[in-house]
């Protein structure tokens, strides 16, 4: 199975998407998994999940409408309380314009 598919199903089973979300149908590819997360709050989110309060909430915009700014400090957020948090090496995460502009996405899941 594709990292990117293992990943989409890791997400459902962690509650962060339902289980009939895009990402399940037969011909969802990779790119939609990639539109999923592209805006950072779902990735903060999951982070909260598995660790309650390691990240405010508040702080995240919840409807950045795929607005640059609001999507990237989103990402941000979510790569630095990877590393404060999780103790995750930046070298072991993507840039932020990386998922935001959907490049390498590979490298991201």
């Amino acid at each position: 199975m594709e990292y990117w598919r293992q990943c989409a199903l890791w997400l459902i089973n962690c509650k962060m998407l339902p289980p009939d979300h895009r990402v399940t149908w037969e011909s969802a590819q990779v790119f939609d998994l990639a539109q999923t997360l592209r805006d950072g709050v779902l990735l903060c989110q999951l982070l909260n999940n598995l660790r309650p309060q390691s990240i405010n909430l508040k702080e995240i915009n919840l409807r950045p409408q795929m607005s640059q700014f609001l999507c990237l400090k989103n990402i941000r957020t979510f790569l630095a309380v990877c590393c404060e948090t999780f103790g995750m090496k930046k070298t072991e995460l993507f840039e932020a314009f990386d998922l935001f502009d959907v490049r390498d996405f590979g490298k991201l899941s």
